[in-house]
Parts: structure tokens; C-alpha cells; sequence
């Protein structure tokens, strides 16, 4: 559950998301349990020259328990 004391924390971690263009989608096999795969997002925001590359994951929790969450790598 996320709390109204979190909201601020949120905004600013997924405003970053803002303007950025999916590029491709795969599903990934978690590195410590091959039976757990994370859904998981090639992104790019801005324009070449100075464009950035990253990885959206999703996941339930902070902590990486499974799927709900989205970790910006």
C-alpha cells in the first residue's frame, strides 16, 4: 500500500518516465530464480545526439518481490 507520505517520492521517481519512448518489450529471466521472469521495457528518452537509454522493470514491491512496482535501471 502506498501511503500519502510516499506520494512525493513517487512523483518524483516515475516523473523522470515523462516524454520517453518505448523501444521494445521482453519478458527477462530472473538471474537468482529461472522460474521468475520480469516483465521489462528498452526506453529512451530525448533525441540523438544526446538521447538516454534505460530499462523500466516491473515488479510488486521496492524490494523486488514480483510484479506491481517499476524499478528504472
Amino acid at each position: 500500500m502506498i501511503t500519502e507520505d510516499r506520494i512525493q517520492a513517487y512523483n518524483k521517481q516515475f516523473r523522470q518516465l515523462v516524454g520517453s519512448k518505448i523501444l521494445d518489450f521482453k519478458m527477462v529471466q530472473c538471474e537468482f530464480d529461472p522460474h521468475q521472469y520480469w516483465p521489462t521495457f528498452a526506453m529512451k528518452l530525448g533525441e540523438y545526439p544526446s538521447f538516454q537509454k534505460y530499462k523500466l522493470i516491473l515488479s510488486q514491491d521496492e524490494e523486488g518481490n514480483g510484479g506491481g512496482f517499476a524499478f528504472i535501471e
